[in-house]
């Protein structure tokens, strides 16, 4: 029972975070992006990844920081490296294998996406993200998420396409 369920926990996450990106808001991005963590610490709880619970671990404060980072406390670029050096060492401190790193590069570059406040970046950052994710997520035995990210994948690139290729092509002509 705890592996299936660990699988609808990963696809919800991960549908979440799939449309997280169409939305226009930074706010609504950051909130969401808060739940789908929540869901994968008890996905990969279930399924003894320990690496992807520390990860997304990390991933709740991430966003709170981010969420804040238009106020003083949290504006600090040290919280940036603070994080990075953080998602670095992680797959370290829960290794399982090579295939650890893949999500400790994964979240790096969600890191500075959400850090960032051009959507733009953060988009193609996204974008850049999943293929470790999928990688990550087929190796550690959480198939929903690798099958959800080829779609999140897909959505990444319509993302980057609708706001940030598709004017530029328009504006062109």
């Amino acid at each position: 029972m705890g592996f299936w369920l660990a699988q609808i926990l990963g696809l919800v996450g991960s549908l979440i975070s799939i449309t997280s990106l169409q939305s226009g808001s930074r706010k609504k991005i950051l909130a969401l992006q808060l739940l789908c963590c929540v869901l994968w610490v008890a996905q990969y709880g279930l399924l003894g990844a320990w690496t992807g619970v520390l990860i997304n671990l990390l991933g709740l404060a991430r966003g709170t920081v981010c969420a804040f980072n238009d106020r003083p406390w949290a504006r600090s670029r040290v919280w940036l490296v603070l994080f990075l050096v953080c998602y670095a060492v992680s797959p370290l401190l829960t290794w399982d294998g090579p295939y650890c790193l893949l999500l400790g590069l994964s979240m790096m570059l969600t890191t500075v996406g959400l850090w960032s406040r051009n959507l733009r970046l953060t988009r193609l950052l996204f974008l850049l993200n999943s293929p470790p994710m999928f990688l990550y997520n087929l190796i550690a035995g959480a198939w929903s998420g690798a099958a959800i990210e080829a779609v999140a994948f897909c959505s990444f690139a319509l993302a980057v396409w609708r706001f940030d290729l598709r004017p530029a092509a328009q504006a062109e002509r």
